[in-house]
């Protein structure tokens, strides 16, 4: 390899990193259905680089989510042995309002992706899903969490939640009356 290679994939990999920066703070900023311009503005790159490497907008969210979901299905896999499952659940699930929460307006667009796996978003949050399911389903097992819902209706139904427009996150009255409607009948209320 030449030099000339290797500065042609170092300056490749830095406008990557660059685009992924730039669209997080646009997004973060502007909220998730900012105008796409402005990411190659912010970055400092051209239009066409940044379609090349994200021909759509949810590209680039899965770009922007790829660490996140790591951390989520970290989260799942680490909580699977905690004592009290439902505490496990309501921790988990505040994790990933955090993530949701970042981006104004970005939960809309996750809500229909994470129903669609073939989507760049959907493909990526598949192992993300897949822990959730199993954390669910412990708790379903030891009798926190009613029988007749799937962990993928949770993740739906907590995606198309109203947003606070301040926070982002889901309302809190909103997503307490969800979650409570998930315990078992025999589990107290919180």
């Amino acid at each position: 390899m030449t030099g000339s290679s290797r500065t042609i994939r170092a300056d490749a990999a830095r406008n990557l990193d660059a685009l992924v920066t730039a669209a997080a703070e646009v997004f973060r900023d502007l909220g998730a259905d900012a105008p796409l311009d402005e990411i190659p503005r912010r970055a400092g790159v051209g239009r066409a680089t940044m379609y090349r490497h994200f021909p759509t907008r949810e590209h680039l969210f899965a770009a922007i989510l790829r660490s996140q979901v790591g951390t989520l299905v970290e989260a799942a896999e680490t909580r699977m042995e905690a004592t009290d499952p439902w505490q496990a659940l309501l921790e988990w699930m505040d994790a990933y309002e955090e993530i949701g929460a970042r981006y104004r307006g970005m939960s809309a667009h996750l809500s229909a992706a994470l129903l669609a796996d073939e989507s760049p978003v959907g493909e990526l949050c598949a192992p993300m899903k897949t822990a959730f399911d199993g954390l669910f389903r412990r708790a379903q097992e030891l009798a926190s969490v009613r029988r007749d819902i799937s962990a993928a209706d949770v993740l739906a139904i907590v995606s198309a939640l109203p947003r606070d427009p301040v926070t982002g996150r889901a309302r809190t009255a909103h997503l307490t009356v969800v979650l409570d409607g998930l315990r078992a009948a025999a589990a107290p209320a919180a």
